[in-house]
């Protein structure tokens, strides 16, 4: 878990070595009321209980798989671990998103 220079928290979840860009998920601190209910479902609440990093509930967008280079992580901040369980959860869904395609997964071992 990394803090990015705009404030946004990013979870890598792969990597893709000919690209040089680690994909990941973004957290926000709510859900865009104005995305179509069917992209609004892949949206996951964590706890700001259960992460010390986190200063209330956010959601993860897992409808899609975001990119970001190694220079922009750098300048971010690491924060920590999600849990294992969470971490699944949260990959299982971004595979599972009819928005993301399974070239671009693949691409970063997912």
């Amino acid at each position: 878990m990394s803090k990015l220079a705009e404030n946004k928290y990013f979870l890598v979840l792969g990597f893709s070595g000919g690209e040089n860009v680690y994909g990941g998920v973004i957290f926000n601190s709510q859900v865009n009321q104005k995305l179509a209910p069917e992209i609004k479902c892949y949206h996951m609440p964590i706890s700001h209980e259960k992460y010390s990093f986190l200063e209330h509930k956010c959601f993860v967008d897992c409808s899609r798989l975001k990119t970001a280079s190694p220079h922009k992580l750098l300048k971010g901040k690491y924060l920590g671990n999600v849990d294992e369980e969470d971490l699944s959860l949260i990959t299982q869904t971004v595979c599972s998103s009819p928005r993301e395609a399974k070239a671009h997964l693949a691409l970063f071992g997912l």
